[in-house]
This record gives C-alpha cells, sequence and structure tokens, in this order.
C-alpha cells in the first residue's frame, strides 16, 4: 500500500474541506455578504464546472502550480454554496451529518485501501448509473416527483460512496514517487466524493430551521 501517496492526498483533501466550510460559515454569519454573492449563482457553478472538466482531463498538461491554484479556487467557491446549509439545515443535523460522513469515508476508504480485486470495471457501471440520475433529476425538475426525488437521493447517495471505495483502491495503486499534482488532483476526486455525500445524507436526513 502508497502510505506516501495517500497521506499527500489526504492532506489536500483535508486542505480542500477546510476552506469549503469555512468559506460556507463565514458567508452564513454574514447573510448581506452571502446574498449580494449568491446572486451570481450561475456564474460560480459554470467556473465549477470548467475547473472540473479542465482538471480531469486537461491534467497532464498542467503544471504543479496551476492545478493546486484551480484545485483551491474550486474548494473556495463550493464553500459559497454551502454557506446556504448553515443557513437552512440546523447546526445540530449539519454536524451529525458530518460525523456520519467522517465514519462513512472512514469505512469505505479501508476497504477500498485494502481490497485485491480489481474495481475499474464497478467504475464503469458507476459511471452509467450517475448518468442516469442525472437525467432522471433533470426529468424531475419538470415533473416535481417527491418519490422519485427521494429515490434519486438515495441512488446518488450509493453511487457516490461506491465512487468513494474505487477512488481509495486507485490512490493506494498510485507510485509513492508520482508527481505532487497528481496527489490534489486524488484529493479532488474524494473531496468530490464527500461533498456529495454530506448533500445528500442533509437532503435524506437534514432538519430545516
Amino acid at each position: 500500500m502508497n502510505n506516501n501517496f495517500i497521506s499527500k492526498v489526504y492532506k489536500w483533501l483535508a486542505i480542500g474541506l477546510l476552506i469549503t466550510f469555512g468559506c460556507g460559515f463565514f458567508l452564513s454569519v454574514n447573510t448581506d455578504l452571502f446574498m449580494s454573492i449568491i446572486e451570481a449563482y450561475g456564474v460560480f457553478v459554470a467556473i465549477e464546472i470548467v475547473l472540473g472538466l479542465v482538471m480531469i482531463f486537461a491534467l497532464h498538461k498542467l503544471s504543479e502550480t496551476v492545478v493546486k491554484t484551480m484545485y483551491l479556487i474550486y474548494t473556495a467557491i463550493t464553500g459559497i454554496t454551502f454557506g446556504s446549509i448553515f443557513i437552512v439545515y440546523e447546526v445540530s443535523s449539519i454536524m451529525w451529518v458530518f460525523l456520519a460522513t467522517a465514519v462513512i469515508f472512514g469505512v469505505l476508504g479501508f476497504i477500498g485501501k485494502n481490497t485485491k480485486k480489481n474495481l475499474n470495471g464497478f467504475g464503469t457501471f458507476l459511471f452509467v448509473a450517475l448518468l442516469a440520475s442525472l437525467i432522471l433529476l433533470i426529468i424531475n425538475a419538470f415533473v416535481g416527483s417527491a418519490v422519485l426525488d427521494l429515490g434519486l437521493a438515495i441512488a446518488i447517495l450509493l453511487i457516490f460512496c461506491g465512487y468513494l471505495v474505487i477512488d481509495m483502491w486507485r490512490i493506494s495503486k498510485m507510485n509513492p514517487d508520482t508527481e505532487e499534482k497528481y496527489a490534489v488532483y486524488w484529493a479532488f476526486q474524494l473531496y468530490l466524493d464527500i461533498i456529495n455525500i454530506i448533500i445528500k445524507l442533509l437532503q435524506l436526513f437534514g432538519k430545516r430551521n
């Protein structure tokens, strides 16, 4: 198992999560600033999508400094949207979800790091399932079915739990001397898994103010 590379990934994952939650909490207690920023929500989402796609598809061509900068910007922008969860949901509910996510990460991360089975094929299955779920989410935006919304929340939660296992399995196979920009990239992948798990757990179990 590649503990050296994994420790680098965890370092950047922790940095990204701290930035996101720090920005989110700061904006939640500065509601005027939050409301002025959230008016440009569509712009921030577009920037997130562009940054994510560039990191995924052009990683090999980017310098380490560029990758790190893009990752930090992405996590800060995500913090803007996270400001709303501190307003919408009760603080106790948010804390329980964060704790549950930490437990899920620990358990699934351990499974991913220690499994001997090749999980690449499972990744293809999850990608198809996620794509189908996103299509159904778009359709349900017009249909407005509460049952379908609940089912999709559960499905997407399970999908990202699966991705967490696969990502940890792939990280454990990395060469310890691999460039640090790849550690940032895999931290980004785990970051996406964790953020989506938090969002879906809040949607399913969070108590609203």
